[in-house]
Order: structure tokens, then sequence, then C-alpha cells
């Protein structure tokens, strides 16, 4: 297959006349492993010195294959043929092992999705920057604590000589990626290979790492290669954009040329896939449980709602001082809502998730479903409640047991609730239709399955035993666009069709939009705001809100802020929650005054159908022109 090469300048990829130093050039690039078909095959890609290059496409389109054979990283078993196989002026296909000790780090780096993992947890992040910089640039004693502060520095990570002493556990998702980020440019790489670096992270923390690729870029000169599935990240950070599928280049271009006027079916095909604020999934529907909207955010008194959550806390001891995960928390679901729940890490959704299941116990306050408290529940009670309240995690791979076959798996759920015999079988090929897999998936294991379709199997589980409640905790975050728009098109088909209600809990906003009735914002174990959905994205009330909305990336290149990074502005809010008196967002807020600092403000009724926690909110005509700005 040919690719669809598109270029303003009229100029196709490999014509490198009056263009930057080319520092990776593949021409026909291949790979194949044994006798199977090539899993790569007629990638012509190139990227010069000072650009961003990025490539798109879906799992197993050969993404990862392409960035590890920069590296010289593929497996043994890889039978790698090319025209041309070039990294930073070295013939990959003729380098020995010397050559491409010499060519990892000082040439080639690499930033891998989660930074976590790629740190070692027993070392101080000083001294892992410090063993790069004496490996390649032979630097010692107080020239390297200099240089390791100065790259802490120039990554924007805020006291760089303290976070240099600390662990990484020490720092927060996106205070670990800038440090990854400063790994990987210890050696003065030429190219800079970005796996999937911002998969993890929230809107706002995303935000700040896509400036400091472009810094990096304008700063230190280097090229990029910038690995994602995520088209608004592509749209705000490249310079150009490769598209790949089934293991090939299909189209290829200025990334305004690619992203606003694709000339191939698929790019077209994963553009319309793309979630956007404002796309509209879930239609128009009842959003409290009297067919009126509920968005107080106070538990209901009179029962009707299905869930009420009224005053929760959650306190942790740490360091001889307790660490409030939620504070105070309190929101009613009707029966047949899809409730979002947005908010950064730390903010405290998945610690409600977890009461809502009852996986943890409120330090205080009252959950009730159906007008009970089913807090102190036990013995064929609890049964029953497991039974009605069923959770599907972010990582279905964590959540299904390896060693389990599919038809195992979604029949322990009905184990527990008496299904069993040729009546559990039914169901259980049932569930499976019910979301898109074949009879066949039942006798297989989890590793046999893609992604997409093991969050299909974990939804199977999920709803297996008919339960009136699921909790989604991330449930796509981990998707490409197309899986992702294919499983919440399967989530609210099921949620029709078994009458479910949902509370949906992501920090992709546009998704929770999509899907949502009701959206609950929380932000350092508090809700912030909660209203319907449309009138939420539409008029913010609190100054929070609009900060995630304003983080969002746009898949419209033409959209892209002014290049720089900008320092965190809070990277742990939970650990100033202890610290602060006030309002928990006033250090990070630009309208904070002395009242904010010094009183906690209440959920309270800003407008018809609004509630925000905030002394000073954002009416509807200020919030409405700061939006369209």
């Amino acid at each position: 297959m040919n690719a669809t090469v598109v270029d303003g300048t009229g100029k196709t990829e490999n014509d490198d006349e009056s263009r930057a130093e080319a520092v990776l050039r593949f021409r026909d690039f291949g790979v194949r492993y044994g006798t199977a078909p090539a899993s790569v095959r007629g990638v012509d890609l190139t990227v010069r010195a000072g650009e961003i290059v990025g490539l798109i496409g879906e799992s197993g389109s050969g993404k990862t294959s392409v960035a590890m054979a920069c590296l010289g990283l593929l497996p043994k078993q890889a039978q790698v043929t090319a025209e041309l196989f070039e990294v930073c002026g070295t013939d990959l296909s003729a380098a020995d092992d010397k050559a491409l000790m010499r060519l990892r780090g000082g040439e080639v780096a690499m930033v891998f999705q989660d930074a976590m993992g790629a740190l070692d947890p027993s070392m101080r992040v000083g001294r892992q920057i410090g063993e790069v910089l004496t490996r390649h640039r032979g630097l010692k004693g107080d020239a390297r604590r200099q240089a390791v502060v100065e790259l802490l520095r120039r990554v924007r990570v805020p006291e760089p000589e303290r976070r240099a002493r600390q662990y990484p556990h020490q720092l927060s998702g996106g205070l670990r990626q800038r440090v990854a980020m400063a790994l990987a440019l210890a050696g003065e790489p030429r190219l800079l290979l970005a796996d999937e670096p911002t998969t993890a992270l929230d809107v706002t923390v995303q935000a700040e790492i896509l400036g400091l690729l472009r810094t990096i870029r304008d700063e230190f000169g280097v090229a990029i290669l910038l690995i994602s599935h995520d088209i608004g990240v592509i749209a705000q950070t490249a310079d150009r954009v490769a598209v790949m599928r089934d293991g090939e280049i299909v189209e290829t271009g200025s990334a305004e040329d690619v992203l606003l006027r694709p000339a191939s079916e698929y790019t077209k095909m994963l553009l319309g896939s793309v979630p956007t604020l404002g796309k509209r999934v879930r239609p128009e529907s009842v959003n409290g449980p009297d067919g009126s909207a509920t968005p107080q955010g106070t538990a209901d008194t009179d029962g009707s709602a299905l869930f009420v959550a009224d005053g929760l806390s959650r306190g942790f001891r740490s360091n001889g001082h307790t660490v409030h995960a939620l504070r105070d928390v309190s929101l009613s679901v009707g029966r047949g809502e899809v409730l979002g729940v947005v908010g950064e890490s730390g903010s405290g959704k998945s610690t409600l998730a977890k009461m809502l299941v009852r996986l943890d116990q409120p330090t205080s306050g009252r959950l009730e479903k159906d007008g009970t408290d089913y807090s102190g529940l036990r013995g064929k009670r609890l049964r029953a409640f497991r039974r009605a309240v069923q959770m599907v995690f972010q990582h279905p791979s964590g959540s299904l047991n390896p060693k389990l076959r599919v038809a195992t798996s979604v029949r322990e759920p009905l184990a527990t609730s008496g299904v069993t015999g040729a009546e559990a079988r039914r169901r259980i090929d049932e569930v499976l239709a019910e979301v898109g897999l074949p009879p066949e998936a039942a006798g297989r294991l989890p590793h046999e399955f893609s992604g997409g379709q093991k969050q299909r199997i974990a939804i199977a589980r999920a709803v297996a035993a008919r339960p009136e409640v699921v909790v989604l905790d991330e449930p796509t975050s981990a998707l490409d666009v197309s899986v992702q728009a294919q499983v919440l098109d399967l989530l609210l088909r099921i949620q029709r069709a078994e009458d479910l209600t949902y509370v949906f809990i992501s920090h992709d906003l546009a998704v929770v939009q999509a899907v949502s009735d009701r959206v609950l914002v929380m932000y350092a174990g508090r809700v912030v705001e909660i209203a319907e959905a449309q009138a939420l994205f539409a008029s913010p009330a609190h100054w929070y809100t609009r900060a995630l909305l304003d983080a969002v990336p746009s898949a419209d290149p033409r959209d892209r802020p002014e290049s720089g990074a900008t320092s965190p502005a809070d990277e742990a809010p939970h650990e100033k929650r202890a610290e602060t008196e006030g309002c928990a967002f006033a250090p990070r807020c630009s309208k904070a005054a002395s009242r904010c600092w010094a009183e906690v403000p209440e959920l309270s009724t800003v407008r018809a159908g609004h509630a925000a926690a905030c002394h000073f909110p954002a009416d509807a005509q200020t919030a409405d022109e700061e939006v369209r700005a």
C-alpha cells in the first residue's frame, strides 16, 4: 500500500533539499517474525532536527516496533529488511553491539508511557540522572550534581535541588514524567522517542507535558518522534504527522494537512472517532429520580434515589497526620441515570468509587441504596448487594484472571447469584453476544484478546448477573480512539437494554460529556461543581472546572497555544489538604481573594439546576464569553 503524501509545500517526505538535517531515515523498512506475514512493511519515514513528527494509529499498527527499531531493541527473532535504515548517521542494519551502546542514550533516548515503571524505585531521581551524565558525558562530583539540578530546572521541575533527593514514589505523575524527560535528555541526544508520554496523565498535567515537549524541541534542538493514539496530543504538538495501519504508513504530511484535510479513508475514520467537547453520544434523558434535574449535590431524603451518599469523608494516617481522600461528599444517583465524575489524580474519584461498591468504608458519613444503609451489610444481604452493584476497572488485563478462561470469569458472578448449569451457560452466551464477542471466545484465555476485546469481557462479567448499578473507573482511557468509540457505544446500548445506572469516572472530559446525564467535578476530596452535562460544559461556574476545560487538547492544530511550557501549578493537591484552611483550589485560582484562603466554600446553587462550591463563581454570561474566547 502506498502512503498518501500531503504537504502544503508541495514536497514529498523524501525531498530533503533545503530542509534541516535528517536524524532518522527509514526507506522501505519492514519487520517479519518467522514465517508469519510482515508485521511492518514498506515504511518510509524521515525525522529532521528541530521538528516533532507524530506517529498515530491503533494498537497493533506497528508504531512501537518502529520506535524499538530506532534503538536496535527489536526481539532477536525479528527479521528486518530496509533499503535505508539509518538513525543519527548510524546504519542500524550493520551496527554492532558497541555502536548500539553508543547510540542508546547518547544519540537516541526514549520517554516511556509509564514513568513509574521506567524509573528505578530504589534510587533517588538525581542519582538516576547522574548515572546517565557520567556514562555519556563523563561528569562526576560537583559538575554532575550541578548538571542534574540544571536538567531538572530546564524541564520545569520546581525546587530541583529538593526533588533530586526524592524517590520516584514521592513525586506526582506529572513530575515523574518530567524527571523521565530529564533522564532522557541527560545524554544530549539528537533524537527523542516519546511513546504515549501523556496517556496516563490528567488533562491539566497533559497540557503541561505537551508544552514541555515543544520547549525541548526549541531549547535543546532535538528531533522528536511522538507516538500516540490521542489525536489531540498529536494536533497540539506535531509539525508533521504519519498515520499507520496494519504495519504500513497510509498517510503523511503536515499536521494541518493530515488532520484537517485527510486524504485516506482510514485517517478520516480515526478523526471521526475522536470524542470532542460538544459531541453528544447519549441522547437527552431524565436526569433525576423523579424525572427532573437534581444537581444540588445533597442527599435526597425521600428515598426516591437509587444511590445516596451523605457527608462521606475518608481519612488515612500518614507520617503522624491525617490525609483526607474525601471530605464531606454528598450526592444522589437516580435509577437509569449516567452520573459522570471528573477530576485530577488525587481528587478522590477512585476513593469515592470504592465507597460506592463497598470495597472501602467511610471514616464518617452515610451510604444508602434504595433507602437502606449498606455500610454494615453482612452475609446474604451483602451478597445481594454485590450482585446489584458491579464495577469495571481501567485495566482489564489486571482485573481478569490470566489463568481463567473467559467463560469461567463471566460465570463467577453468576455463581454467587445462584445461577448455575444450563442457565449459566445460556447467560454467558447471551452477554458475550451482547458485547460483540463470538461464542468461541468463551473458551479462550485473556492474553489471546486485544485491549478492546478484554474490556468487552470485563463489561460482560460486570453485567452478567443483571446488576442495577455499574461503577466504571476510567473504562476507556487505555483504548485507541476507534475502540474507545465502540466501547462507549456498547456501554450505552447495554445501559438502555438492561436499564442500568452508571457512575462513570474519567479524566477525559469529552468522553464524560458524551455519555453523562449529569457531571460531578471533584477537587482535593470535595465536590466543587455538579450540574446537567450540557449546562456544565457550556457554562462552568467553578474556576477549577474551567481550568480543566481549558486544558483539553484540541484536535485542530490551528488551536495550538503559544510555544513554551509552564511549571506544574499544583502537582499534588492532596498534599495541601491538611494545610489549607479555606478553598483548596485557592493556590491555583486567579480569582482567589482573602475569603478564599480563610473559609471553605459550601456547595450551593448558582443558577437553576447548577451548584458550585465557590465564593466567587463565574456567572453564565462571563463563562459563556470566556469559553467562546
